[in-house]
């Protein structure tokens, strides 16, 4: 009752003080650590039953389930953070990684290739506006009169247009001629070299399997292997392409580019025998048709750069994607390793290779012994509120009558547990020097929090 009355007294003086405060205009107040203020219980100590615990640890599960490929450490053994202590199989999760990052890689290729449309798509743009101002001109010459120099001007697009017939001629036959032999040996010249490749990998691969090494190692020169396999795959796809030379739809195009620039040409050689005839009516019909032509090309060149504009976005968005799939398939992959959060040493695993472990399931306890510290449930609400961080401790240990121990509060729990019916904190409580015993994990011990301070 004594107690009670104490704690009563103290919540009455606190509310009047925040009264009084809420009279007057509010100031911004400090939060305090409850763990740094105690009430006079009217004892000089209080005591409580805990156990013995390293300074730190941690039971470990895997976020993923699957069989266990690799273990490579063992129980007592010191770790450093970030040390791999578990390696489930990770063939799938490896194999979804690599398509990821073969389809970023397809990603990046696109938009490569839709800047380049856009490219094209402006320069046929500015080409385009140039053929409006090149056949608006045309018909003002038309309406005006034939003269020296429209005479020579258009003496000069036949000349070009001549060449352009013999441009699009040569590029035709190189493309119905197909590869040349020097180009066919450089092909030759890689499939050999990424023949070579696969070789020693092969090697190794059916090494490892026959020194029987470890899973993880089998499949990881697996995937090496059959990479270097593609490689020949795309080499010999490329040597075939060359030797079977040029396909239907390249020989059409090049035949196409043919045929457009004679139509060019004879364009031009009919505008300059209509000039050299005199200008006439059907004269200034044409150049006005030609105007129309080049106002239509303009829209469609409008057009071609929107379609690639459009293309861009998708490839960019593609892109973003592909490198979502790549942190979702590395994720994966990480899920499949457990590696130590801190360093310390292995205090127990629960699994065997080739078991399968199930996600959230503890299969590995990692452990601090650098230090330790007591560890108890046994304060009820009364005591616990005389005692704060930093209060002195003696402790004893079952297993070790007569020794005196000393330690120091580390940390006192803010919300309860009901323990046996009585509302208790945890308090952890750093032991300052263990003496040279041999303190083991869960040891009995019995500790007295000096409050007399």
């Amino acid at each position: 009752m004594k107690h009670r009355a104490i704690i009563g007294l103290l919540l009455l003086a606190l509310f009047t003080l925040s009264a009084c405060a809420n009279s007057e205009t509010p100031t911004p107040t400090t939060a305090v650590d409850i763990n740094t203020i105690t009430v006079d219980i009217g004892a000089d100590t209080v005591s409580a039953e805990g156990r013995i615990v390293p300074l730190d640890f941690a039971n470990l599960a895997l976020q993923a389930g699957g069989r266990v490929a690799e273990i490579p450490v063992s129980a007592g053994q010191t770790v450093a953070a970030g040390d791999l202590l578990l390696q489930l199989d990770a063939t799938d999760q490896e194999l979804a990684l690599t398509q990821a990052e073969a389809g970023r890689r397809q990603a990046e290729a696109n938009i490569t290739t839709a800047e380049a449309n856009i490219v094209s798509a402006q320069a046929g743009l500015e080409a385009a506006n140039a053929g409006i101002r090149t056949a608006e001109a045309q018909v003002a010459l038309l309406e005006s009169g034939a003269t020296d120099t429209q005479i020579l001007l258009s003496e000069s697009q036949v000349a070009a247009a001549n060449a352009g017939v013999q441009q699009a001629a040569g590029a035709r036959n190189a493309a119905l001629e197909g590869a040349t032999s020097a180009q066919i040996q450089a092909a030759e010249a890689d499939l050999a070299a990424a023949n070579s490749a696969v070789v020693p990998l092969q090697i190794r691969r059916d090494q490892l399997v026959l020194n029987e090494a470890s899973e993880t190692q089998v499949n990881q020169a697996q995937l090496q292997l059959n990479a270097a396999l593609a490689n020949v795959q795309a080499a010999q796809a490329r040597l075939d392409e060359l030797r079977s030379g040029p396909t239907t739809a390249e020989q059409q195009a090049a035949e196409g580019s043919v045929g457009a620039s004679i139509a060019q040409r004879d364009v031009s050689q009919a505008n300059l025998n209509l000039l050299l005839a005199g200008t006439r009516e059907e004269q200034i019909a044409i150049a006005q048709t030609e105007v129309t032509r080049a106002q239509n090309s303009v829209a469609e060149a409008e057009i071609r750069i929107q379609q690639a504009e459009a293309g861009l976005v998708q490839a960019q968005t593609a892109l973003t994607e592909a490198e979502l799939r790549i942190a979702q398939a590395q994720a994966a992959l990480d899920r499949t390793r457990l590696v130590a959060p801190f360093a310390g040493t292995v205090a127990e695993v629960t699994v065997k290779v080739n078991e399968v472990v199930q996600p959230g399931v503890p299969i590995l306890t990692l452990a601090d012994f650098s230090g330790w510290r007591v560890e108890t449930n046994d304060l009820t609400e009364l005591n616990v509120v005389a005692i704060a961080i930093g209060f002195p401790v003696e402790i004893t240990v079952d297993a070790f009558p007569g020794e005196r121990l000393t330690g120091t509060v580390s940390d006192i729990a803010k919300e309860s547990a009901l323990v046996l019916g009585d509302v208790t904190y945890r308090v952890d409580i750093d032991v300052d020097d263990d003496q040279g015993l041999p303190l083991r994990w869960g040891m009995t011990s019995f500790v007295n929090v000096d409050t007399g301070q």
